[in-house]
């Protein structure tokens, strides 16, 4: 853990055109300071350099990365403050780059600035243009991160946003799947996982779901039809069992108290 940690701190050097040890003005984070005002804001000034987005980013995520794993609050905090420093130049070099806003939101939300976080991330969201394939990844991490604040109308339009971009990718596709069941649109969950799963398979997701959002009565159809199409469906099956269980204790219960009287 030291030697990563080293290594990272190191690999700051190579930002340099991203952020520096002290803060910056708004003017400073599109330059390098000069020694001399007439040199730089000449044309013909060889010292005069940009550094690139992609490289802003790098920064940004770098630093971001000792945020979270650094244990002393004054050393997360300044590496908090970097990252958002590398994000925000990225930001001034590549006006509306989805993927920069994502990067505030997530240092936002590092911080505990759910507030914050929630307005970067429907930003993010609006800047995505649908042309780029990496855009898909910004949708879909903004849509975990609604779905985490409870924000499911949020989520369900980040996820689908997601699938229409990337469609090849399983990953959105399954979290669109189980958003769509998290907001109780179980049928729509249950067409959607047949796109990309068998119709037992596509069941079995969708009862998962309804179980977790406490749906006894949906759990019960979706793990049934899932046992109809394959009856070898052993997870199906011991949902199904599991099911039964409160059931089965509620009678037994029921059977002694009368016994009893």
């Amino acid at each position: 853990m030291r030697t990563h940690f080293l290594g990272l701190a190191l690999l700051a050097g190579s930002f340099t055109g991203c952020l520096k040890t002290e803060p910056m003005t708004s003017e400073e984070m599109l330059k390098y300071p000069r020694t001399n005002t007439e040199a730089f804001h000449s044309s013909d000034s060889k010292d005069v350099r940009q550094p690139k987005p992609e490289t802003c980013l790098e920064a940004g995520k770098m630093y971001e990365t000792l945020s979270a794993t650094s244990v002393e609050v004054a050393q997360k905090r300044d590496f908090s403050w970097r990252a958002k420093q590398a994000y925000n130049q990225a930001l001034k070099l590549r006006p509306g780059w989805p993927a920069a806003t994502a990067g505030l939101a997530r240092v936002e939300e590092l911080e505990g600035n759910v507030q914050n976080a929630s307005v970067n991330f429907q930003l993010a969201v609006q800047q995505v243009s649908g042309k780029d394939v990496s855009e898909a990844a910004v949708c879909h991490e903004a849509g975990l991160f609604f779905a985490r604040q409870k924000q499911f109308d949020a989520s369900l339009m980040a996820m689908q946003k997601a699938v229409q971009i990337d469609a090849g990718n399983r990953t959105y596709a399954m979290n669109y799947g189980y958003t769509l069941a998290r907001t109780g649109k179980f049928d729509e969950s249950f067409q959607y996982f047949s796109k990309i799963s068998n119709p037992g398979e596509a069941a079995f997701q969708v009862a998962q779901m309804a179980k977790h959002v406490g749906d006894t009565q949906a759990c019960r159809q979706y793990a049934n039809f899932a046992v109809q199409q394959n009856p070898k469906h052993q997870q199906a099956q011991e949902l199904l069992t599991m099911l039964d269980q409160p059931a089965a204790a509620s009678v037994q219960q029921a059977q002694h108290t009368e016994q009893q009287q």
